[in-house]
């Protein structure tokens, strides 16, 4: 259900997009953050967009992939790396299919392709909750505690989702357009993790 609603979201968002009904609205937000901007939240939100960049994302996932290693989860390793490059490639093939130029406005950062959706976004809306899953379900002592789990991962997805419209290189559109096909992902690959959990505990 929340799958089919994620699609459904990203689908409206693309053809608001598309239409440039919201394009005004997105203009003014990004006016908006270039008003507000001082040289130490300038780098606070350069230092947390970075947490959705490859460079930086890869890693976490290979050192997350120790913790798996440790509780003997090989087939959630996989399943991170799978999801990552199908995350990448949709994302990838989704801009070029839109072909959205990036906001034209002073920007604190140079990026090269195009805007819709959101790549930073949507590593971060797949990839940060999936691992957020994972570690609930191997520690008691987290599961206990999965809503607080839950809510700071999806405080730290929305802040990066807001560096992106605060350093000028994205629009609101975008960034709701990567966290609606991210969360679809994670949801997607969480219940394949939960189906091979239950056919490896039998």
């Amino acid at each position: 259900m929340y799958i089919l609603f994620l699609f459904i979201l990203f689908g409206a968002i693309a053809a608001l997009m598309v239409s440039g009904v919201c394009q005004t609205l997105d203009n003014q937000i990004i006016l908006w953050f270039e008003n507000i901007r001082l040289p130490f939240i300038n780098d606070v939100m350069l230092a947390v967009t970075d947490f959705g960049i490859s460079a930086l994302l890869v890693p976490i996932m290979l050192i997350f992939s120790v913790v798996l290693l440790v509780y003997k989860r090989y087939y959630s390793i996989m399943l991170l790396f799978l999801l990552y490059l199908t995350e990448k490639t949709i994302n990838h093939e989704l801009k070029g299919l839109f072909a959205r130029e990036r906001p034209a406005f002073d920007h604190l950062v140079n990026e090269t392709y195009y805007s819709f959706p959101s790549g930073h976004s949507m590593n971060a809306a797949t990839i940060y909750p999936f691992i957020a899953y994972l570690l609930v379900e191997m520690i008691p002592w987290l599961k206990e505690r999965q809503k607080t789990v839950y809510l700071i991962t999806g405080l730290c997805v929305f802040v990066i989702g807001i560096s992106r419209m605060y350093i000028g290189v994205h629009y609101l559109t975008d960034v709701i357009a990567g966290f609606a096909i991210g969360l679809a992902l994670f949801l997607l690959c969480k219940k394949i993790d939960e189906k091979l959990s239950g056919i490896r505990q039998k």
